[in-house]
């Protein structure tokens, strides 16, 4: 559906002589990746508003995408299923969210594991999208600067009041973005066993 209304739109836009014929396939693709998102944007802010929590989307995708750019992570098979996903993950971190714990500790631990993860894997590589070795570096090293400002902001919360309620849903991203690195982690290491044994 998304692919069908890029490649309507860019037909459009062609047939005007805003753009190129022969760049189709190229716009074609940058338009998707638009369009899926801002649907996936909607839909993680539609959530938020149900919660009537209407600014946690914005803090949660504060934290989600810097990670996610730069350290990599799951890719789903198709633009739907990412916004699924992305959707899914959003309304489990809302209802993780509201739970009475110790939002200190919790924060704490999801920053520290965070870290490790990025120190282990990062960037994780889609397998249809490798990255050459300059953008792996500089991934790496951005990836590395925002686990360390993770873990500055993390630890300020054990010195300033109320600020863990505030943060919660923010390091919610930041889980998220790790589980989505470990994800493809586990996935990698799984068919490589199984194909091992064949």
């Amino acid at each position: 559906m998304i692919k069908t209304q890029a490649a309507k739109l860019v037909t459009g836009l062609a047939n005007k002589k805003i753009i190129e014929e022969k760049s189709h396939d190229v716009y074609t693709y940058g338009f998707e990746l638009i369009i899926s998102g801002l649907v996936n944007v909607f839909f993680i802010a539609a959530v938020s508003i149900a919660f009537r929590r209407y600014y946690d989307w914005l803090l949660f995708l504060l934290a989600f995408i810097p990670l996610r750019t730069t350290a990599g992570g799951y890719h789903a098979s198709s633009h739907m299923r990412c916004i699924l996903c992305g959707s899914a993950a959003f309304f489990v971190c809302m209802m993780i969210s509201q739970l009475q714990i110790d939002w200190t500790f919790a924060i704490l631990a999801i920053a520290v594991l965070s870290f490790l993860l990025i120190l282990l894997f990062s960037p994780v590589e889609a397998k249809n999208k490798k990255l050459k070795e300059t953008v792996r570096k500089k991934n790496r090293t951005v990836s590395i600067w925002i686990g360390s400002v993770n873990l500055m902001i993390a630890l300020s919360t054990i010195f300033v009041a109320g600020l863990p309620d505030i943060l919660n849903i923010y390091f919610a991203g930041v889980f998220a973005a790790a589980i989505s690195m470990l994800v493809v982690r586990i996935t990698a290491s799984l068919k490589k066993s199984a194909n091992a044994t064949h």
